[in-house]
């Protein structure tokens, strides 16, 4: 649990911005917002999206990545940082540089689409070797769980094998995202930190106006972290916020809408189901 001392929690994104929206920086400020914290932003990479393709990216120039971290950390120093795009070794480095003194509470949403080339070669192995090990909570779907691990995940042990291949890489605890079994039509997440776990479980269809749910649920956690919230309570506070936002997004473009940013959750069907027991 972070002691906020009475002040206004300070949380920093660490992330490229979407054009539109819908992911990036942008909507982790919104949540933020929602979660009364102060949101600040150091922007990695900028991308030209809309609502059904990126058709555009380029990855901020490190002396750029550099000015913005050290004119908050001189200032507004984040009581917990949400780490998205990482584009190249050039910004791995320079965040990698930072978190050598940073002392505060990390959460790495570890995103494929935009990260491809940082987990490739000398870039890749720097994260291995030196982010991964000073992130406190690596947040990944299962797609992404897969393509890190080699390990597919068809069943529930399968889950809790590959969130332990995700430790072994090197973060303190990994929340694997976004599983289905069976025809039930519940999803289900599982949290380990290698002692204790948790499995999250979501009755329901996700919906179809679902873009940047990972984005804002790895956000949320950084928020509800920074609150105060026992690691417990952010997480089953976390996913309310993203259920509630699927439940009321709506489509704005042509494509599927975004994830809605509607306050803090206070409706009893948006709570998920927590339990340290495998589901049945």
């Amino acid at each position: 649990m972070i002691d906020t001392n009475n002040k206004i929690p300070v949380v920093w994104s660490i992330s490229g911005s979407d054009s539109c929206g819908g992911t990036g920086i942008q909507s982790d400020l919104k949540t933020f917002h929602d979660f009364a914290t102060c949101g600040c932003s150091v922007v990695t990479a900028i991308t030209a999206q809309n609502s059904f393709a990126t058709g555009y990216s380029v990855a901020t120039e490190r002396k750029s990545v550099v000015a913005q971290i050290n004119a908050l950390d001189s200032d507004m120093p984040a009581d917990v940082i949400k780490v998205g795009i990482l584009p190249n070794l050039d910004i791995v480095e320079t965040v990698v540089k930072y978190f050598d003194d940073y002392q505060g509470y990390v959460v790495y949403d570890l995103e494929l689409e935009g990260s491809g080339e940082a987990l490739l070669g000398e870039a890749g192995e720097l994260l291995r070797s030196s982010l991964l090990p000073r992130v406190d909570l690596l947040v990944v779907n299962v797609e992404e769980a897969t393509a890190l691990t080699g390990n597919e995940i068809g069943s529930f042990e399968q889950m809790e094998s590959a969130a332990a291949s995700l430790m072994a890489i090197g973060s303190r605890s990994a929340l694997i995202t976004g599983a289905k079994f069976g025809d039930s039509g519940q999803r289900f997440d599982y949290w380990t930190d290698g002692e204790e776990a948790i499995w999250v479980t979501v009755d329901g269809a996700p919906g179809v106006n679902n873009r940047g749910g990972g984005c804002i649920l790895s956000a949320a956690l950084a928020a509800a972290l920074a609150n105060g919230h026992a690691f417990k309570d952010a997480l089953s506070l976390a996913k309310a916020y993203v259920t509630q936002g699927i439940r009321g997004a709506k489509a704005i473009g042509s494509g599927p809408g975004a994830v809605a940013h509607l306050g803090l959750p206070d409706q009893e069907e948006d709570k998920p189901l927590l339990s340290d027991k495998r589901p049945a």
